[in-house]
């Protein structure tokens, strides 16, 4: 009897210190591409010459490049600065998915991180963990505003029996794609390392530029267009040049005209009799 209750607390024990290993395996850590660790990123997607695969000490980023303070990142007041990491069509060969590879010997059960959609208009992201080749965990976050309405949604993926690798991608296959990750947190909930985000900026569009156009009366103004392209954030943006056409006389202009014409014939003609 004794020697069956010395196995079963000898089990108990084994149990517990078990469980107490896989506890402390499952450490908190967070990604947020951040010197001093990493070094600023240029603020524009073009910059970068090709993709940057970052290796860190729980998982590997691949798929886009860092950037910092990214250019009309209006969204910035909830991500880390300086940096993020994120993919557009018109970066250079960059992907459009975002992979995040964990190091197999760092249990990871929940990854929680920032996404903030780039582009110009609404746009739904999915998300998917695996644990090896099986699918254990995804979230899809629909409609995520423009990036000038500041547009960003919280990811966070669980799954009690580990994740090995998380892919996010805009849905439906979109030929163009633009969107950022940051702060990038593992076996912990992103709210835990970043403060509750403030309410979404929603900002007007952003109207014409004023000037003044040369060679018209004092005061005068027109409208000038700003074409940023498909994305704001493509340097490739151009301005539109205004095509100013001469105004057309008013009628009692060309009274003036032929007024003054006939008093300068008048004056030449009296000069000619007085000589």
């Amino acid at each position: 009897m004794n020697l069956k209750l010395a196995d079963a607390i000898a089990l108990g024990l084994v149990t517990f210190a078990a469980a107490g290993i896989l506890n402390a395996a499952t450490i908190p850590a967070a990604v947020t591409f951040d010197p001093p660790g990493f070094s600023q990123g240029p603020s524009i997607y073009v910059a970068v010459p090709g993709p940057q695969t970052i290796v860190t000490t729980p998982a590997t980023f691949s798929g886009g490049v860092v950037l910092g303070f990214a250019t009309f990142f209006p969204a910035i007041s909830f991500a880390t600065v300086p940096n993020v990491y994120g993919t557009a069509d018109f970066g250079n060969g960059l992907s459009n998915a975002l992979t995040i590879g964990i190091d197999p010997t760092f249990t990871t059960t929940e990854v929680s991180f920032a996404l903030f959609n780039g582009e110009t208009f609404n746009q739904s992201y999915t998300a998917d963990a695996f644990d090896g080749t099986n699918l254990v965990a995804t979230q899809t976050l629909t409609n995520v505003a423009p990036n000038f309405n500041s547009g960003y949604g919280l990811v966070d993926l669980n799954n009690l029996g580990g994740i090995t690798s998380v892919t996010i991608a805009p849905t439906g296959g979109t030929a163009v794609w633009d969107f950022l990750i940051d702060t990038v947190a593992f076996n912990e909930n992103i709210t835990s390392v970043v403060n509750s985000p403030p309410p979404p900026v929603v900002q007007p569009p952003t109207p014409p530029v004023q000037g003044h156009v040369h060679g018209h009366g004092e005061g005068e103004t027109e409208l000038v267009e700003v074409d940023f392209g498909d994305d704001v954030n493509d340097i490739k943006g151009s301005v539109l040049p205004v095509t100013t056409l001469s105004p057309t006389p008013e009628p009692g202009t060309y009274v003036l005209v032929i007024a003054g014409s006939l008093l300068c014939f008048a004056g030449r003609f009296r000069r000619s009799r007085a000589a």
